[in-house]
């Protein structure tokens, strides 16, 4: 490439188109940039030759109009509107050996029944190229193969040239190429505008999402995976994404040519085995792919290659076409998508597990798997919501559907929701407990005041025995017999230091006019005055032997 690059600034340096001698040709009308030369005689930039080289080392074989959506960065460049730079740069890399002729994208037809018999003698049946609407495509040679992986830049694996594509109108290679395109750009030909000229390129679409991240070369095609021996995975597209949360995505394009679905979900079983295969590094042994296409996360201790999420593959289903009518219809090419998504259960199938009510997934060892139509990219683009995660009920985004992230902030809301309701419930259990000991404890109360009402009252204030009622210090137990102050008073005579009160001893008279009359009834304390004599008989009291505090005082 650098010969090229160096050729166009020779003949920039060179006003007049003065090459060293070198045959000239006459301006191109309109352009002022350079002129021709022998070594590019049809005028190319060097940069577009380039990015042309670029392009086909990604996608192997395309158009003129694929090449010009890549090339034409900018829609609003004159420079830019025709295909017409694109195909000088494909004709001046053919003169050099770099790219070649593949074909034409429409199928190819018969001849001419109309000529004259001499004219088509034995090519009768020949099929010949480029039927109604053929557009030719251009691949690499396998010197520009080399040349591309230099335009590129980088120590990829640029694949096969793809060599023999393109010969019967390379239907499935060109809509890989153009979906690519699609992701590339963010665009699309289809449900765009007409043409303002008919030399211009065809208007492409913007579409709302507009394009991956990265670019072109994010992309890889024909690059074959060694499982063991001669046995590969060969993606229809290889995508580097790793801001999309995984380091490579592949991409498989299906046209309904296999009409079994169980053949495409095959193709799973031979991605799990190269999946599966591991090699050493260092002290650990890793997935292949991880050491071909680098990993996000390091190892770390407890690191198993068999816990690693496979990398995603993307089924693009279109309808494809079988004679000049479509194979499948919308409806049949959903339930094609349905019955690939249960063909393929066994890999991408997750583990289930609920924290907090919400159910999540983890994926160790499977590989996620999302399904699209080709319509549906046409619509809504590669980072719209065009994908359908198998396992998983709606159409999502890109970002969407390969996030398996489970919604941490709902599972930390209903940790903290459930939390409280536990010390709500907790308190409301306490409170309920509290509640019924009180009701108990005033049911005893009750019980307890009816009893010390009926009794005599207190000897120091003649207030109820128990206490005043609702008072701090009421008594909620039965008083005793003997008892001769309510808790107020008796406290208060503690307090004070005051000796206990030991009722007088009754009199004879009295005790024989109890006996025959009863208790006397100017006297509430009496059953009382008669537990103290015989507590402190009157030999006890004459000899002063009367203790400070009552034996049984209770408070």
């Amino acid at each position: 490439m650098a010969e090229h690059d160096d050729d166009q600034e020779q003949q920039q340096e060179q006003p007049g188109g003065q090459d060293d001698g070198q045959p000239q040709q006459p301006d191109r009308p309109g352009r002022v940039h350079f002129r021709r030369g022998a070594r590019n005689p049809n005028g190319s930039w060097g940069s577009v030759r380039t990015d042309v080289l670029a392009a086909l080392g990604v996608l192997k074989i395309a158009t003129y109009k694929q090449l010009h959506a890549l090339v034409a960065n900018d829609p609003d460049d004159r420079e830019h509107k025709r295909t017409e730079h694109v195909r000088e740069a494909v004709k001046d890399l053919e003169k050099h050996k770099l790219v070649e002729e593949r074909g034409y994208t429409s199928p190819l037809r018969k001849a001419d029944e109309k000529k004259k018999p001499a004219d088509v003698g034995a090519n009768r049946n020949k099929p010949q190229p480029g039927g109604p609407g053929a557009e030719k495509i251009w691949g690499l040679t396998p010197l520009g193969l080399a040349a591309a992986a230099e335009a590129l830049g980088d120590d990829r694996d640029m694949g096969g040239h793809a060599r023999g594509a393109g010969k019967t109108g390379a239907p499935h290679a060109m809509l890989v190429s153009e979906i690519i395109v699609t992701a590339t750009t963010g665009t699309t030909t289809h449900g765009a505008g007409p043409r303002e000229h008919e030399r211009d390129a065809p208007p492409r679409r913007t579409l709302p999402c507009g394009p991956l991240p990265g670019g072109l070369d994010d992309w890889a095609t024909e690059v074959a995976h060694t499982i063991t021996g001669k046995h590969n995975v060969i993606p229809d597209a290889v995508l580097r994404a790793p801001e999309l949360g995984f380091p490579v995505m592949f991409l498989e394009l299906d046209r309904g040519t296999m009409t079994d679905v169980r053949k495409v979900a095959a193709k799973l079983d031979n991605y799990k085995r190269w999946f599966d295969k591991t090699t050493k590094d260092g002290s650990y042994e890793r997935p292949q792919f991880e050491m071909d296409y680098g990993s996000l996360k390091p190892p770390t201790y407890g690191y198993h290659h068999s816990d690693v999420v496979r990398p995603p593959v993307l089924f693009v289903l279109d309808q494809g076409t079988k004679g000049s009518k479509p194979r499948f219809t919308p409806e049949g090419l959903m339930d094609r998508l349905s019955d690939l998504r249960t063909a393929t259960a066994q890999h991408w199938t997750g583990f289930r597990h609920t924290d907090e009510g919400v159910q999540y997934y983890t994926f160790a060892g499977k590989i996620p798997v999302l399904g699209t139509t080709t319509n549906r990219l046409r619509e809504h683009g590669f980072l719209g919501p065009s994908w359908w995660r198998f396992g998983r009920e709606e159409w999502q985004t890109l970002a969407q559907a390969l996030d398996d992230t489970p919604n941490r902030g709902l599972i930390r809301q209903r940790r903290k929701d459930r939390e409280q309701q536990e010390k709500d419930d907790r308190a409301a259990e306490a409170k309920a407990k509290q509640d019924a000991a009180n009701a108990k404890r005033h049911e005893k109360l009750l019980a307890a005041r009816a009893h010390n009402d009926q009794m005599h009252p207190c000897y120091t204030c003649q207030g109820p025995l128990g206490g005043a009622h609702g008072s701090e210090g009421e008594l909620t137990k039965q008083a005793e017999p003997d008892r001769t102050e309510c808790p107020a008073c008796h406290e208060q005579r503690r307090r004070d230091g005051g000796r206990p009160i030991v009722l007088t001893l009754p009199s004879n008279r009295d005790l024989k006019k109890a006996d025959k009359h009863g208790p006397p009834t100017d006297d509430p304390w009496w059953n009382v005055r008669l537990i103290h004599a015989q507590r402190w008989p009157k030999s006890d009291r004459e000899s002063g032997n009367v203790p400070e505090l009552w034996p049984n005082a209770r408070a």
